[in-house]
């Protein structure tokens, strides 16, 4: 798997950006074999990370976005998050984009029919969180 870390400076202040990119050709399916959480474990991360910090979540044809407040701790989880994500699911590809107080990960998959459903349950995840139900409000 090809890591591309690039740290990007701008003049409004610094951003940064994690890119993990999707395998070619990967076969969807999600194997968490060899990873060191369960399923349910890691559910409750994203619950725990979206309660504490989820802004807005977006569904596009092909991707998600989620936005989060780039509070202390909340880059570190989301890049976390991520790459083990990409281990087990590496049929997508994530991009993790902090600019200002926020962290953007946005995680896009390809045109087959199983891509989307696991897309769609990522959005749906993030819609459980009580800051998405409750509309909160951009800081």
């Amino acid at each position: 798997m090809t890591l591309d870390h690039t740290p990007d400076f701008t003049l409004a202040g610094m951003t940064t950006s994690l890119h993990l990119p999707a395998r070619p050709g990967a076969p969807i399916a999600c194997d968490m074999s060899t990873a060191e959480d369960t399923p349910g474990e890691r559910v409750r991360e994203y619950r725990d990370l979206f309660e504490r910090a989820l802004v807005q979540h977006e569904r596009r044809p092909d991707t998600v976005v989620l936005s989060l407040r780039a509070d202390p701790g909340a880059r570190e989880a989301v890049e976390d998050l991520a790459r083990r994500e990409a281990a087990c699911c590496p049929f997508l590809d994530h991009h993790v984009e902090t600019a200002g107080d926020e962290v953007t990960w946005t995680i896009r998959g390809d045109e087959r029919p199983a891509a989307a459903e696991t897309l769609d349950a990522f959005y749906a995840l993030a819609g459980t969180s009580r800051a998405a139900s409750a509309g909160r409000p951009r800081p």
